[in-house]
């Protein structure tokens, strides 16, 4: 079942399932050789619908900008629970037709990582997020400077962080939305690891181009309730990245 990005009744069912609590969405890092990365990206362009059919529940792929290695190649996956997630890998795995991409895979790239996040559907709805979450992100008109920001924070270690973090945002984000008038920030997605790297939050904003997303970050120090929100987590964090992405031409988020 190719749920992503072409069947509205199935990503809302992949959308309950995630909303019941067991689901998460898994981010894979791949590190490309260099020599090998514009092969690899052209052969997954021309085998788009057989990447998503043999990854159900693939959302985005993504290639740097500004700010990360430039041979990275990122994508997010949605999944109902780590059971499907088996399956899903088994049935692959199984797959003659796939049996090409992985060797695609396997001569390009030098390494692969992978992590869980949970998403916080608190944060993301306090942002105007759709209330069903991640799975049912629609990305809005596209534009040719489309980007996405990355944004992850590493908190400090202890229970609390990651649940005051979230708390903070959920009251402090409206304010930061209301601050840009000229709504240029979508959120795609926020969460926080449960598997990986622990402690860390992250949020995931679409943008038209660099410069809007420069601007709504302006618009954003401007409001007070918004300054005072990052008061609260600055303490927590012991440090913040952002880097930039354009969507892949194989991603079903564009």
């Amino acid at each position: 079942l190719d749920w992503c990005g072409t069947d509205e009744e199935s990503e809302k069912v992949m959308a309950a399932k995630l909303l019941a609590g067991k689901g998460f969405v898994e981010v894979r890092r791949a590190l490309l050789k260099p020599e090998r990365r514009a092969g690899y990206l052209a052969a997954l362009a021309s085998e788009a619908l057989l990447l998503r059919s043999a990854r159900p529940g693939l959302l985005a792929s993504f290639v740097p900008e500004l700010g990360a290695d430039a041979n990275e190649v990122i994508s997010l996956h949605a999944h109902a629970s780590f059971d499907e997630r088996d399956a899903r890998e088994s049935t692959r795995n199984a797959s003659i037709a796939y049996a090409r991409l992985t060797n695609i895979e396997r001569e390009a790239m030098l390494s692969e990582r992978s992590e869980v996040f949970v998403e916080a559907l608190e944060c993301t709805n306090a942002a105007g997020a759709d209330p069903l979450g991640v799975a049912a992100f629609a990305p809005g008109k596209p534009f040719p400077g489309t980007v996405y920001e990355w944004r992850e924070y590493q908190l400090i270690l202890g229970y609390n962080p990651i649940p005051k973090l979230r708390e903070a945002f959920a009251a402090g984000l409206p304010s930061k939305m209301s601050a840009d008038t000229e709504g240029r920030g979508q959120v795609a997605f926020m969460g926080w690891t449960d598997v990986g790297p622990l402690n860390r939050f992250v949020e995931l904003w679409r943008y038209s181009s660099m410069q809007e997303a420069m601007a709504a970050r302006e618009a954003a120090r401007a409001s007070k309730e918004w300054r005072e929100t990052i008061g609260v987590v600055a303490p927590m964090v012991q440090s913040f990245s952002t880097a930039f992405y354009r969507p892949a031409a194989h991603s079903p988020w564009q």
